[in-house]
């Protein structure tokens, strides 16, 4: 009985080990570059749908379906971004430097949408008026 019960906790201690860690020379699904860009439009989602007025208890179809769009935008699966995502969980250094390349666009996007808005942020919807003879 107490050889069974040490073979189990051997094999016990063996499946949490393998489930914590990840395989030697595994690589992330999708590539940098790339992972960048999703990051990037999932934030602009983020902030469209905070500036809309969007509520997770009434608009689950609308938040679901907008970042079901930027995947498929990027030809990337849900699975593909998840396992992704488990990678640079164990890799935090490589996940700071992709998030510093999000921020370093997220912040040219803004300036140039201040710029072009004439500082309020927001581009404006109205047709542009023409010039009057």
């Amino acid at each position: 009985m107490n050889c069974l019960k040490s073979c189990v906790l051997a094999v016990l201690a063996a499946v949490a080990m393998l489930s914590c860690t990840h395989e030697e020379g595994s690589r992330p699904e999708i590539k940098r570059d790339k992972l960048v860009d999703v990051l990037f439009d999932i934030h602009l989602v983020d902030g469209y749908l905070a500036y809309s007025g969007t509520r997770v208890d009434r608009d689950r179809n609308k938040i679901e379906n907008a970042y079901w769009y930027v995947l498929r935008k990027h030809n990337v699966t849900p699975r593909q971004f998840d396992n992704t995502m488990k990678y640079y969980s164990n890799h935090i250094d490589d996940y700071e430097k992709i998030y510093n390349k999000v921020i370093e666009k997220l912040t040219r996007y803004e300036t140039e949408n201040l710029n072009s808005a004439g500082g309020d942020g927001r581009k404006s919807l109205e047709k542009p008026e023409r010039n009057k003879r």
